[in-house]
């Protein structure tokens, strides 16, 4: 197949699951819980004047509002401008991981696997790919890894600027990034790729920050001052224990979303944090030891499956687990090769699917503290636990396939000539 056609199709399959089913059959075309009002006020009060961080508070990075921005200034209602941008992002999406997966030499079964499950999405997970902007974070991460598998360092590292502005969630990749070049190209140009994508959105934030520090600060003090978000892990531990045992929980709401604002959900959360960064570091080690001895090709595979890893981890571990969250999972889950790349495939297909049991129809539930919806969310954190583990980058996923067994000739069979039996006798001698 053409190079160029993968990506095409795949694009086209996305946007086929899009505008049909998506959009035309419940339970998709009911909003539920929706972030987009949210977004359309940001976009009024930039188009009344008035600057980000300096004369409104914003919990997103800048390239965010400016996804707001450019939904307002499309020709339809807000709304409906809002669900095309993420259509198109969407596309992108199933088109970069078409991209990368040829590019990682996947065979064709596992290609078409893997853009299936990325194009069905939207039917997999529900509608929070079209009232949340998570899908541009997660057509950045797919055309990112495309330009690490493929050594388009400067594209690599320009993406992880824009992923960083979009969502903060990239800077934990830059580890494995650095990794990865420093593998292929060494260890400087590595270090001075990732001081470039950080110095380049430092630079961006800067004249916010100049105008107003503590405005601009919110974009991380917001989710730091945050209580566990009660679909997060660190409350599920609580919420399990209250289903279990009738241990109290108490749910409030602030911060936007629902949340444990106790204790004991803030320690277990303060441990997540720490399992986190421990997770990151040991993705990347893990990384890099397999790198050590794997071949030149096959050895891309690795940094694929330390992303899958690495994003999982997040999930597991991070005090916000909102649905939207599990868009992320799309550029590099489905595309782990080795003995565990279809467990994976298969555990982020029920992640995304438990993900859609309980939200957006018995969210109020949960909050509600009833067990059907605790027993589903315990499950889907489970789920995604297991996807740390198969995704976990091990040095067989760039292991040569093992050589075919030598079969011995059958009396009254042709003789081999040539360098097939001189490759057969060497193998003999051995």
């Amino acid at each position: 197949m053409n190079r160029a056609l993968a990506p095409v199709l795949a694009a086209a399959a996305a946007l086929a699951v899009w505008l049909g089913p998506f959009s035309w059959f419940s339970p998709w075309t009911d909003p539920g819980i929706t972030d987009i009002p949210v977004y359309q006020r940001i976009a009024a009060a930039i188009a009344s004047g008035q600057v980000p961080y300096r004369d409104f508070d914003v919990e997103y990075p800048p390239l965010a509002t400016a996804v707001f921005w450019i939904a307002d200034h499309l020709p339809f209602a807000y709304e409906t401008s809002f669900r095309a941008l993420m259509s198109t992002c969407m596309c992108l999406t199933a088109a970069g991981v078409a991209a990368t997966a040829q590019a990682l030499g996947l065979s064709r079964a596992r290609q078409v696997a893997a853009c299936a499950l990325v194009a069905c999405a939207p039917l997999l997970l529900g509608n929070v790919l079209s009232t949340r902007f998570d899908l541009a974070l997660s057509a950045t991460l797919a055309w990112m890894l495309f330009a690490a598998v493929t050594e388009r360092w400067r594209l690599m590292w320009s993406l992880m600027t824009v992923g960083i502005l979009l969502k903060l969630v990239p800077l934990l990749l830059i580890p494995l990034l650095v990794v990865w070049q420093a593998h292929r190209a060494g260890r400087t140009p590595a270090l001075r790729g990732a001081a470039a994508s950080a110095g380049m959105a430092a630079a961006i934030v800067a004249p916010f920050f100049i105008a107003n520090p503590g405005g601009t600060w919110n974009i991380v003090g917001y989710h730091l001052d945050r209580p566990p978000q009660i679909e997060s892990m660190a409350s599920t531990y609580m919420l399990v224990l209250h289903a279990l045992a009738g241990v109290p929980v108490t749910v409030g709401s602030s911060f936007g979303s629902q949340g444990l604002p106790e204790h004991g959900p803030a320690v277990i959360a303060a441990f997540g944090t720490a399992a986190m960064v421990a997770l990151v570091g040991a993705i990347a080690f893990a990384t890099a030891s397999g790198l050590r001895r794997a071949r030149r090709g096959p050895d891309a595979r690795l940094v694929v499956a330390g992303a899958a890893a690495t994003i999982a981890a997040l999930l597991a571990t991070g005090k916000v687990l909102s649905p939207q969250f599990m868009v992320w999972l799309l550029p590099a889950t489905f595309l782990v090769a080795g003995r565990f790349g279809r467990g994976a495939a298969v555990t982020g297909t029920a992640a995304l699917l438990a993900t859609q049991l309980y939200f957006p129809d018995r969210y109020f539930d949960l909050v509600a503290l009833d067990e059907t919806p605790i027993w589903i969310l315990a499950v889907r954190n489970a789920i995604v636990i297991a996807l740390v583990a198969m995704c976990w980058p091990r040095a067989a996923i760039a292991a040569p396939p093992p050589p075919a067994p030598l079969v011995s000739r059958a009396p009254g069979a042709p003789e081999v000539h040539g360098p097939d039996r001189a490759l057969k006798a060497r193998y003999l001698m051995d």
